[in-house]
């Protein structure tokens, strides 16, 4: 019995984690062929889902809107498609997502955090 129990209480942590609130800014770092570039995605709750804008501060561009919104299964896919960039990453356990961003063939690493991984 005490043994069920714990793997309920592991399965119910693990869950509650990955259904959590992911609204919010969420920074990154783009290593653009050497230069690196400064993402920010703006990610909120809306009646239909999620809706998210990214900002890219050293081009001083904001507010550029998300075609499409997604998180599931701890995986979060954004995509621009007017500018063919698409970002896909994965939140690991410091509540961070791991992914990469994809425009005109070519692929970059990005780690998004937020500064609600401060206060984790």
């Amino acid at each position: 019995m005490k043994k069920a129990i714990m793997i309920l209480a592991v399965v119910l942590t693990s869950l509650s984690m990955f259904g959590q609130d992911i609204s919010g800014k969420w920074y990154g770092d783009l290593n653009l062929h050497g230069k690196k570039l400064r993402v920010v995605f703006n990610i909120s709750k809306s009646k239909t889902g999620l809706r998210a804008s990214m900002d890219s501060p050293d081009q001083k561009s904001h507010r550029i809107p998300v075609t499409y919104t997604n998180f599931a299964d701890s995986i979060l896919t954004l995509d621009i498609s007017n500018a063919g960039i698409e970002y896909l990453g994965t939140l690991n356990k410091e509540y961070n997502f791991v992914g990469v961003i994809k425009q005109s063939g070519e692929v970059f690493p990005v780690v998004l955090t937020t500064d609600k991984t401060a206060k984790r």
